[in-house]
């Protein structure tokens, strides 16, 4: 990660991000550390715990699955959800009070809004990752209506909103909103002995995994896949011999080993309109892939990719097997370029994030 400078001559601050999983959340909690204490809760798909100060990580809890089936959770709108959050910040708190909350989707800033009210927190931030259009089937169009408008209410209940992109229509319910960059990690990872691939996220169609099977397939290259969905178990059958699936892990050390032997990183959607989650949102896959210096080929989707192209840090092509195939084939011919690529990229984001945390978290802390 970045280096943190922590601002000695203030009165030491605590601030507790209640987030899911996928932005990074870790390196925004190392760079709030910067005020004082940060305590990360993290709830989706796992439960897990970190406590950084001035820069460091000084705890790090078990990753603990959660049983919770997501039918259930889509049909109460995060109901027990919410309950166990606060449950665990209760315990976790011990009854302390915090300077600030941060937090990600509804269902965590319902929570962070019953502390300020409750008079746990002065202030509390909405981080909105993506935006689901209502698009689809019946049930689907009326469920992402109401999940919409619970966020676009929680949003202007909020002190302040950052979006991750500037395409998500629901942070304008507040006036206060911003665009938030995410942290790209360094695991400074040497360039040598890479010959695999890498995946990560929740497979669907539309990340067209099947066109990568074949490309490993037909070129002998080993496939690490990072992730697991319903869609994913259908298919499995068809991966190439010899493609290991890590499964669900929030792990930044096993991540950050198996990408070290990766040449390549596989961000690719087949739906690149607005009629897509991805195009509001920001491929954080991409992210992680990047902290190990993994160039990564995608399509056009995300507000983020223009930076993939400007930076030279990866291929941007069109969701078609053939131009797939000849980005993955150029950046293994390539590699060199393109690790050097995302150092020079890394360098220039991380300071424009650093810039953004100590203005916006300094500023709601006064």
């Amino acid at each position: 990660m970045s280096s943190v400078r922590p601002n000695s001559g203030e009165a030491m601050k605590q601030v507790v991000l209640l987030v899911g999983i996928g932005n990074n959340d870790r390196g925004s909690a190392q760079l709030a550390s910067a005020f004082g204490r940060a305590v990360l809760m993290q709830d989706a798909y796992i439960e897990h715990r970190e406590i950084w100060e001035r820069g460091q990580r000084v705890f790090n809890g078990p990753e603990t699955k959660i049983q919770q089936p997501r039918l259930v959770g889509e049909l109460t709108f995060g109901l027990f959800s919410a309950l166990r959050i606060l449950k665990r910040y209760r315990a976790d708190m011990a009854g302390q009070s915090c300077d600030l909350v941060i937090t990600s989707a509804y269902v965590q800033t319902v929570v962070g809004l019953w502390l300020r009210a409750t008079g746990k927190t002065r202030k509390v931030v909405c981080v909105i990752s993506d935006y689901l259009p209502p698009r689809g089937r019946l049930i689907v169009r009326i469920h992402r209506r109401i999940t919409g408008g619970l966020t676009r209410l929680v949003a202007r209940l909020a002190d302040e909103v950052w979006a991750v992109s500037p395409r998500i229509p629901t942070a304008r319910a507040n006036p206060r909103n911003f665009v938030m960059p995410l942290l790209i990690d360094n695991n400074r990872t040497l360039p040598d002995g890479r010959d695999e691939i890498g995946y990560i996220g929740f497979p669907s169609p539309d990340h067209a995994l099947d066109v990568l099977f074949e490309i490993c397939r037909k070129h002998g290259f080993k496939l690490n896949v990072f992730g697991d969905s319903p869609y994913l178990q259908s298919i499995r059958p068809l991966a190439p011999p010899g493609t290991v699936f890590h499964g669900i892990t929030n792990d930044n050390v096993k991540i950050g080993s198996v990408l070290a032997r990766c040449f390549c990183g596989y961000a690719v959607y087949r739906d690149t309109s607005p009629n897509s989650y991805s195009h509001y949102g920001i491929p954080s896959k991409c992210l992680q892939l990047f902290a190990s210096n993994v160039p990564v080929v995608t399509t056009n989707t995300a507000h983020f990719t223009q930076y993939i192209a400007q930076s030279g840090a990866g291929c941007v092509v069109e969701p078609a097997p053939a131009e797939i195939e000849k980005a993955v084939l150029d950046i293994r011919a390539r590699f060199p370029v393109y690790y050097e690529a995302i150092n020079r990229f890394r360098e220039t984001w991380n300071a424009g994030v650093e810039k953004f945390h100590h203005e916006r978290i300094g500023g709601l802390l006064k």
